[in-house]
């Protein structure tokens, strides 16, 4: 095995090895970034089932006001009604979301039933408030307003299902974020219980009426639970989350707000004996509502916190996976950059002195890649530049002869006063006429053109004005002719356009048109102030008579001899054959 297949084989087992480890590594670290994020879907799944929960609880708030107004009492009853549209808007946008996110899931056929029951809960709880609100307070019976008021705590029931699915599956995937769960659960459920509460004042500060035995009993129940609570949050509060200002703050507005003063409230009223509450159902409602917020707000915060922490985990994840690829392909580089250092060391020099001596050999006088740094291969580069300098030499000097020839050529071509083409190139294109004849295309066109009186202006005003004229004749010739025509100063004061694939229709348009750019403006001289400038034409075309360039030149100039005749500054056109008369004019002669 030759030495570079060797160095090769070495560098692609080292390549081998490290990605195999890299692969190790890096599979790890993905998995690591797909759980983190599952553990992110799945807080935030969680999250949203429990602001959907605390929007269908906040919903009972303005709905309960509306229920202890009177329709009739417009602008407070219209705020309400406005209010009520506005939290609705936000349930269905926070069960909207959640549905999304549902969906998402790959296994979600058993929550989309329960997340549609809990939605038609919902609307019937809406129905059965509005057919209340439309009535006035004296045909709003307390059963009937407790009974709308259980429809709404219904459809918020309905979610607890859902929400503790998405607990569980929450705590499964993200076990380290347990706490914040459960001490958002928790927030969540406080929340819940404290708008219960409030719920279960409505109808005895509606009415007014005594708070019955049997609701007594119900809220002392709730406030049990929301005891029992309460005393659970302590131990949820881990040292990290304590520190937290934001948290800690929250938490201390908390226990001010809705433990010292919601509740407080709460328990005045539940101690009163009679109907004198001191509070209707609005005033009571408002009032305690800022401090169900602040428990949302908390909740919120929490479980920010958990999403925030599982996102970090997953962009660390996602770093990790970065630097082990930008390590792999660095010791890639590393690799590649080690074999191409040793075969310019070692194999490389003679190789390519070799392949250069060979192509220059060939006639390739471009600079080669070199490699090598001895005495001895320094010495054979500089024997090659040598010999390459000696065929540049000549190479530059056969260019030079080249471009000197195409010059002349050129020079050769071009007429020094007007720069159109002369009438050598033209007898390159149509050959020698004198001699055998030679065949033209249907498509060749050719126009002549001769100055008008062009002798009388050279003798009244001389050479130099009538070079003027000349040039400027053969200016607005160039500007209407373009590719594939040609424009040529035939000789004199006579010019020349040869056409390929123009009509005759077309042919003589091009005509007229060069006609009235000569004859329209009067050309400016020193010392006249313009001259007025005419030309005749002549203009032919191949057909089945004109077949070959002299006969094509000999209509054009007969037609030429017919303008002039005719009195100048108009255009003949050359008689067509018989076949070609059917599809174009037989001749066309125009004058201005």
């Amino acid at each position: 095995m030759q030495l570079q297949a060797q160095l090769r084989v070495g560098a692609a087992l080292l390549l081998a090895v490290a990605a195999g480890v890299s692969a190790y590594v890096f599979t790890g670290y993905a998995q690591g970034y797909r759980q983190s994020a599952q553990n992110l879907h799945a807080l935030t799944s969680y999250d949203q089932a429990l602001k959907a929960g605390n929007a269908i609880s906040a919903e009972r708030a303005p709905s309960n006001i509306l229920l202890s107004l009177d329709p009739h009492a417009a602008p407070i009853y219209a705020a309400t009604r406005v209010e009520v549209a506005a939290a609705r808007q936000h349930t269905d946008a926070a069960l909207a979301q959640l549905d999304q996110l549902i969906r998402a899931q790959p296994q979600a056929n058993g929550k989309v039933p329960q997340l549609a029951h809990a939605r038609t809960s919902l609307a019937q709880a809406r129905v059965a408030y509005d057919a209340l609100a439309r009535n006035a307070p004296a045909e709003r019976s307390p059963q009937d307003l407790q009974t709308a008021i259980d429809k709404l705590i219904d459809a918020r029931n309905q979610l607890d299902p859902l929400i503790n699915d998405f607990y569980n599956e929450a705590v499964a995937l993200a076990p380290d974020q347990t706490g914040i769960m459960q001490m958002a659960r928790i927030l969540s459920d406080l929340r819940e219980y404290g708008g219960r509460l409030g719920s279960m004042l409505v109808v005895p500060l509606s009415t007014p009426q005594p708070i019955d035995a049997a609701r007594r009993v119900a809220m002392a129940r709730l406030r049990g639970r929301i005891d029992e609570l309460h005393r659970l949050m302590p131990a949820l509060m881990t040292e990290k989350t304590a520190d937290n200002d934001d948290i800690g703050s929250r938490r201390a507005q908390v226990e001010h707000d809705f433990f010292g003063h919601t509740l407080s409230l709460v328990d005045t009223l539940m101690a009163q004996p009679g109907t004198d509450y001191g509070v209707r159902a609005a005033a009571f409602t408002s009032e305690v509502l800022p401090d169900l917020v602040a428990l949302e707000r908390l909740e919120d915060r929490f479980m920010q916190r958990a999403i925030m922490q599982v996102n970090d985990n997953q962009h660390a994840e996602g770093r990790h996976m970065m630097l082990i690829g930008a390590f792999l392909l660095a010791f890639c580089l590393f690799l590649l950059a080690m074999l191409r250092a040793a075969e310019n060391l070692v194999i490389r020099p003679l190789l390519l002195a070799k392949n250069e001596i060979v192509a220059l050999a060939s006639g390739d006088l471009r600079r080669a890649p070199r490699a090598g740094n001895s005495v001895e291969a320094r010495a054979l580069h500089d024997a090659i530049d040598i010999l390459r300098q000696q065929h540049m030499r000549s190479m530059q000097l056969s260019i030079e002869r080249d471009e000197l020839s195409t010059a002349l050529r050129r020079q050769a071509h071009t007429d020094a006063l007007t720069g159109l083409l002369n009438r050598h190139a033209l007898e390159e294109i149509t050959g020698d006429l004198s001699a055998e004849p030679v065949r033209l295309s249907r498509g060749r066109g050719l126009i002549l053109m001769d100055v008008d009186y062009f002798k009388p202006i050279n003798d009244e005003h001389g050479h130099i004005v009538g070079d003027l004229v000349l040039r400027e004749v053969a200016g607005r010739i160039r500007h209407l002719v373009q590719d594939p025509h040609m424009a040529f100063r035939y000789g004199g004061e006579e010019f020349a356009v040869l056409t390929n694939g123009l009509s005759m229709e077309e042919l003589c348009q091009l005509a007229e048109a060069i006609r009235r750019a000569i004859s329209s403006d009067g050309i400016s001289v020193p010392g006249v102030s313009t001259l007025a400038v005419t030309a005749s034409f002549g203009v032919a075309k191949g057909n089945a008579v004109v077949i070959t360039w002299l006969d094509l030149l000999n209509a054009a100039d007969e037609a030429l001899y017919q303008a002039k005749a005719q009195g100048r500054n108009q255009l003949v056109a050359a008689a067509q054959a018989p076949d070609d008369a059917g599809r174009e004019p037989h001749s066309a002669s125009t004058r201005s």
